[in-house]
């Protein structure tokens, strides 16, 4: 009951514009890293790019005795799209052999992307997973898909532990 008769203290307005300036620095500084974040990124995806370009201007490469590398794109910008070309006929793998198949190849690719330690950490900081796509007689065989976070390199040795 005292309070209400309890005269009202003023506010000094000075702390009022003091919050709304410390609101607009923070909203400056993290707009301005924000876009250093950006320009970052587009940088390095060029970089990609370009890389990509070059290693296409030498394609189709024999893999092995069956498989031909046929191409290699960023897609969707967050997507390094593999293609391949497999000389089988595809009407006599039976399902069991096609799923075998998939399974050495993952854990081919999976081994070799844990060995590319600097590619492995970019495509984790810019948000980027790879799909290899294999084809043969003009049609799906699989697709094998490598997310980098996903990714369990603790089974794998890289070049430098294998050589020391």
């Amino acid at each position: 009951m005292l309070m209400k008769l309890a005269p009202k203290k003023r506010r000094n307005p000075r702390n009022f514009y003091i919050s709304i300036a410390a609101t607009i620095v923070l909203a400056c500084i993290g707009r301005y890293f924000s876009l250093s974040a950006e320009r970052e990124k587009e940088l390095q995806m060029g970089k990609l790019t370009d890389s990509l370009a070059q290693i296409n201007s030498t394609l189709p490469r024999q893999v092995d005795a069956i498989t031909t590398f046929d191409s290699i794109e960023l897609s969707n910008a967050n997507t390094i799209y593999y293609r391949y070309s497999v000389d089988l006929d595809i009407k006599n793998l039976r399902t069991q052999q096609k799923a075998q198949m998939e399974d050495r190849v993952r854990a081919g690719l999976e081994q070799m992307m844990c060995k590319e330690k600097p590619l492995l950490e970019a495509m984790r900081r810019f948000k980027i997973h790879q799909l290899h796509h294999y084809e043969a007689d003009g049609r799906l065989l699989f697709n094998v898909e490598i997310y980098p976070d996903k990714l369990d390199c603790t089974g794998h040795k890289d070049h430098a532990d294998a050589s020391a």
